[in-house]
């Protein structure tokens, strides 16, 4: 009874943790157009890989702060992680080297 149970909590916490780490999003691509919207920005990029546009929302401050200080402009190619589900930026990196 105790191996049932067990093997019943390992498969769900794994089930889980995968649903959990699915929702993260990463992507190489090149900033097309970026339009502010109150205390966040609509960021439009298009995907290096598929050649898609995706659009992604900024709210959090050190990337609004990277827009405003015009470190990340159109045109730049930027690695970026995301929310899958919501579209919302967690970190933006530049992919270009020194």
């Amino acid at each position: 009874m105790k191996r049932l149970f067990s093997l019943v909590v390992a498969v769900t916490v794994t089930l889980l943790s995968t649903a959990v780490f699915a929702a993260e999003m990463k992507m190489i691509g090149t900033i097309t157009a970026i339009k502010m919207q109150g205390a966040g920005a609509e960021m439009i990029l298009k995907d290096r890989k598929t050649e898609a546009q995706i659009v992604l929302q900024a709210r959090d401050n050190a990337t609004m702060e990277k827009i405003k200080d015009r470190k990340v402009r159109v045109g730049d190619e930027l690695r970026i992680r995301y929310d899958g589900d919501s579209k919302i930026i967690k970190t933006i990196q530049k992919s270009a080297g020194c």
